[in-house]
């Protein structure tokens, strides 16, 4: 009886401690994945042959001398399958303790039941191992399943506790860009979700994956990637052979005789022979790579040998770069990066993907670029925003139009006030398609905002209305004031009587948040007040002061104009370009701030944040004529601005503007 028990006993912890099995991830995906019903547009078994970019990052999460996987990947590619597969092929094939860390706890909650649950309801082989929470079987939660051999547990980034809590073998890290810049005062969370591994690593059994599309310099995944051997994916030409990896400079398509884009005649152009590729053969092209050597991938990251250090220029079947002096393989620290992009998935349409390009770009907004280039790409976005910005250069853009006669177009009108120690400042924009914008006007009201007088000459403004050279009345559709100062209690005041006018108490909020907050938060008083991103607003505005105007008054997309309007003068200018980006460091990791330098004014840069803020407050059917539909040409779609009728020299505040034309030719003056 007690050899009985013992073989037994002994029969069990050889299952615990046997070795990993041969199978490969690919070949236990192929084999034994099921992908549940509504987590996926193709439910049912899983092929990796389905998305062959996929064959190297699985493959990596396997190889003996890997212990860190890096994915910089677009949306809806590889990332969230990858980690899913790792998950499942370490619950089932090779039992180990594994952590998958969200940005949020509500995040990891969401992923464990839309996701991860559902996939292992729908595995046989998995169903068997985990029990559900449901079952009341040993400890199981929405977060932590237990299984003979170990247990999984998803948690938050932003709970150091949880991060911190148990040794791992496995970690897992998906959308590492949105995690916190530290887990409370812990420090990096990436960094200490992935030291629960140390004791694994030391005897070369731990793995870490991790995913995430980039964002911008200080992006977490770019840096990783970075600090990897930079696999790229080689594809072989169908009509030369020549094999290259796949830009966005690579993609070509036709224009129509009006100007319009042909977006289903996009390809990819050889770079060796220059024939375009159709998208049935860029298709067959990825079919091919999962019998390429090492499915395609190489390595592309600089190497030291035979004494100088020298690019990646040949490679050996496994895709390692091998020396051009000595033949040897590059050095190899064990940390495998990928790069994928939408141009190397069959799940995505070349076509669609260049709609996606052709609507941001021709939109005027710097937000949609930057998601095009990070979801789309997978590349992070740099834009020169604050330097090179010449204040000075912008009055020679002067233009023939006044608040009375404002350009054809122009639909909506929003303001904003920047509230000091001693005065107003108070900007108007009008607004036309494609967020094409048209500063009216810039006023200072010089009085206290203390005292009652300052509110009162305020509220006359809020009340103004403009004329455009149709005749058409536009008065103020929304309007916005910086609350964030000492005079925040009459800010919210002011606001409150006048209810219904849509004039909106604001805080400007750094960081990577939305330029406008449609929810409403509210202060001790119960108040509402906006939040504007001024970052992310600024960074929309320094990329657009870039847009010239198109000398033949044709309408350009997020192009900002101004008036010869006295007003606005080198002081002005100067205010607006006033701030510069700087990189910093917090809890080891770089960010950027605008800084205005010392001595410098910039409240006509944060009155046209305000005013590109509030604009994104207007009701949805005025809004609809400011918003770009569909990447159409400009020169069969927009509006002409039309000819501005001469008149008599415009007045402004009471002044006559001299040495300025109104002649209905070119709007733009010469300096």
């Amino acid at each position: 009886m007690i050899d009985l028990k013992l073989r037994k006993a002994l029969g069990e912890a050889a299952k615990l401690f046997k070795p990993p099995p041969a199978t490969t991830l690919i070949e236990w995906a192929d084999r034994f994945r099921v992908v549940a019903s509504g987590t996926s547009a193709t439910p049912g078994k899983w092929r990796t042959s389905a998305q062959p970019c996929a064959f190297g990052p699985m493959a990596a999460v396997v190889e003996g001398d890997t212990h860190t996987i890096t994915v910089m990947a677009s949306t809806q590619s590889v990332k969230t399958e990858l980690l899913i597969n790792t998950a499942c092929y370490f619950v089932h094939a090779d039992p180990s303790a594994i952590l998958l860390v969200q940005p949020t706890q509500g995040a990891a909650e969401a992923f464990a039941k839309e996701r991860l649950g559902p996939t292992i309801d729908a595995t046989p082989c998995l169903k068997e191992l985990v029990p559900t929470p449901r079952s009341r079987i040993g400890d199981a939660t929405i977060t932590h399943r237990s299984y003979p051999g170990g247990a999984i547990d998803l948690v938050g980034a932003n709970a150091p506790t949880d991060l911190a809590s148990r040794p791992k073998r496995i970690v897992l890290l998906d959308e590492t860009d949105k995690y916190p810049a530290s887990a409370g005062s812990e420090g990096d969370p990436m960094h200490l979700a992935e030291e629960r591994a140390s004791t694994y690593k030391n005897i070369g059994r731990a793995k870490f994956v991790r995913t995430c599309s980039p964002t911008d310099t200080e992006s977490r995944i770019a840096r990783e990637y970075n600090f990897s051997d930079q696999r790229r994916l080689y594809v072989a030409c169908p009509h030369c052979g020549h094999e290259q990896t796949l830009k966005w400079k690579h993609v070509k398509w036709d224009k129509g005789t009006a100007g319009d884009h042909l977006v289903e005649t996009a390809g990819i152009e050889c770079e060796s022979c220059s024939v375009r590729w159709s998208e049935r053969e860029r298709r067959e092209v990825m079919e091919r790579l999962e019998f390429a050597p090492a499915y395609g991938w190489r390595q592309t990251a600089n190497f030291t040998c035979c004494n100088e250090t020298q690019p990646a220029q040949q490679w050996d079947s496994e895709g390692r770069s091998t020396c051009m002096h000595c033949g040897s393989k590059s050095p190899y620290e064990g940390h495998a990066g990928f790069h994928v992009s939408k141009l190397y998935s069959i799940r995505h349409r070349l076509s669609d993907v260049v709609r996606e390009f052709l609507e941001a770009k021709h939109s005027g907004d710097h937000e949609l670029l930057r998601k095009f280039f990070n979801t789309a790409l997978a590349e992070i976005f740099e834009p020169q925003l604050g330097e090179g910005i010449d204040g000075s250069a912008l009055i020679t853009r002067l233009e023939n139009y006044t608040p009375d006669t404002v350009p054809l177009g122009v639909e909506v009108v929003t303001g904003f006030c920047d509230v000091q120690g001693d005065r107003l400042e108070i900007q108007f924009v009008g607004w036309a398609f494609n967020e094409e914008a048209f500063a009216l006007d810039y006023v200072i009201i010089n009085l206290d905002p203390g005292q009652g007088a300052a509110w009162r000459e305020l509220d006359t403004l809020t009340l103004r209305t403009f004329r455009r050279c149709d005749g058409k009345t536009l008065p103020c559709a929304a309007f916005g004031i910086d609350a964030g100062g000492m005079h925040g209690s009459q800010v919210f005041d002011f606001a409150r009587k006048r209810r219904g006018r849509r004039i909106f108490p604001c805080y400007g909020r750094a960081g990577k948040i939305a330029i406008w907050t449609s929810q409403a938060g509210r202060n001790k008083q119960n108040d509402p007040f906006w939040k504007i991103g001024v970052d992310s607003a600024k960074d929309a505005i320094y990329s657009r002061l870039k847009i010239l105007p198109d000398i033949e008054n044709k309408p350009v997309a997020g192009c900002i104009h101004f008036p010869a309007l006295p007003i606005f003068n080198a002081e002005y200018f100067a205010g607006l370009t006033a701030e510069r980006r700087e990189k910093r460091m917090r809890f080891g990791q770089p960010y950027t701030v605008y800084v205005c330098p010392a001595g410098k004014r910039n409240e006509p840069l944060d009155t046209m944040v305000g005013c590109l803020a509030v604009r994104r407050s207007v009701p949805a059917g005025q809004r609809s004529s400011l918003e770009f539909s569909v990447y159409a040409p400009k020169e069969t779609t927009m509006t002409p601005r039309g000819l501005r009728p001469a008149t008599a020299p415009p007045v402004h505040h009471g002044k006559k503007i001299t040495g300025r034309s109104l002649d209905p030719a070119p709007r733009r003056l010469m300096p």
